[in-house]
């Protein structure tokens, strides 16, 4: 259930040779359907919805615009990359790789790459578009230049999430393995190193400078690591008791966007604030449920729909039916962690 929040956020960022002083953080988007991955395009914003096999854009100069469709039948949208007008979407629960020509009307992708094993983060470099692939524990590669791309792969890994390079290095969150790993592009012997560990299902990552920030989704916070230092410590970068489960970051004209997915949000970091700014900000979804965590029932009021389904977190669809009595019977399921889904609203539980 989400919480009534009044914020006041101050935190010290460090960025090169730069100290930043208390940082603000607001909301730039809600009442979004599990927003993840986000590229830029000059003022546009592309961001992928997952439950919603889609992909929007927002108007960066105009918030309030509604967002467009852009690309619709995608299968769990986990990530974005543009090249000479064409958007790269991995289709996680497709296992594919499509594109979309952003010069035409169309809204269909045309695949890229078929049969690769559950594709998360992508990047590109030069022509060379790297990909996460989580079932595989692997980064590989595809050169798109070629009119059928051969996967070839980088490097072994554990469930990759998220990559992100950093002059010749290329930085990948492990989100099961709770670790960030780094490994070298310019030597083609090199294996993964490990940077951090013990990170809380870290997702997303953008870089700023010699600064390269980690969403932290299992800890609802934004983490930050040096990357010149030899022997650099993960320390605090956002913490905000609006952070849900933060799972995307981007990066653009000094300003850190960070996707929540269950909050169902976009906010966003000005890192060259350099002054206080406080801010009474509620953030709140109308549908409550609990207990949570449940053990037998699983009480929902203010649903928008009677309709719900609830899906694990790999995104499979295990149960779906009728509110009965605002309530539903979840006695059956097995421990974890859970989503339910009624109307366009999502919401995390836990089931004991």
């Amino acid at each position: 259930m989400h919480r009534q929040i009044y914020l006041l956020v101050a935190f010290f960022l460090l960025l090169g040779s730069k100290t930043y002083s208390q940082t603000s953080i607001s909301l730039f988007q809600d009442n979004l359907t599990t927003p993840n991955p986000m590229i830029t395009d000059g003022t546009d914003m592309y961001v992928g919805y997952y439950y919603s096999d889609k992909v929007v854009k927002f108007d960066l100069t105009n918030p309030n615009t509604p967002p467009v469709d852009v690309a619709t039948g995608v299968n769990r949208p986990y990530g974005l990359a543009l090249k000479d007008n064409m958007l790269y979407i991995s289709e996680f629960g497709g296992n594919k790789i499509s594109k979309l020509n952003l010069t035409s009307t169309s809204t269909t992708p045309e695949t890229v790459i078929s049969n690769v094993d559950s594709p998360i983060g992508l990047e590109f470099i030069g022509n060379d578009l790297y990909i996460a692939l989580e079932g595989a524990n692997k980064v590989a590669k595809i050169d798109v230049t070629q009119s059928s791309p051969q996967l070839i792969d980088v490097v072994n890994v554990s469930s990759p999430f998220e990559i992100e390079v950093v002059d010749n290095q290329l930085y990948i969150t492990e989100r099961f393995a709770g670790r960030l790993v780094k490994f070298e592009l310019n030597n083609s012997s090199a294996t993964s190193v490990i940077v951090a560990q013990g990170l809380s299902y870290p997702s997303g990552l953008t870089s700023s400078g010699k600064q390269l920030f980690i969403a932290e989704a299992g800890a609802s916070k934004i983490s930050k690591i040096s990357t010149s230092a030899a022997n650099s410590t993960v320390s605090d970068a956002v913490t905000s008791n609006l952070l849900d489960y933060p799972s995307g970051l981007l990066m653009h004209d000094n300003i850190m966007y960070i996707t929540d997915f269950f909050a169902n949000a976009i906010f966003k970091v000005d890192l060259a604030s350099l002054s206080v700014s406080e801010f009474n900000t509620t953030h709140q979804k109308d549908i409550k449920i609990y207990p949570n965590p449940a053990m037998d029932k699983l009480n929902v009021y203010n649903s928008p729909s009677k309709e719900y389904k609830i899906f694990d977190m790999t995104g499979r669809v295990i149960n779906s039916g009728t509110l009965e009595r605002n309530s539903i019977n979840v006695s059956q399921l097995s421990s974890g962690n859970y989503i339910l889904k009624t109307g366009e609203i999502t919401k995390k539980f836990i089931k004991k």
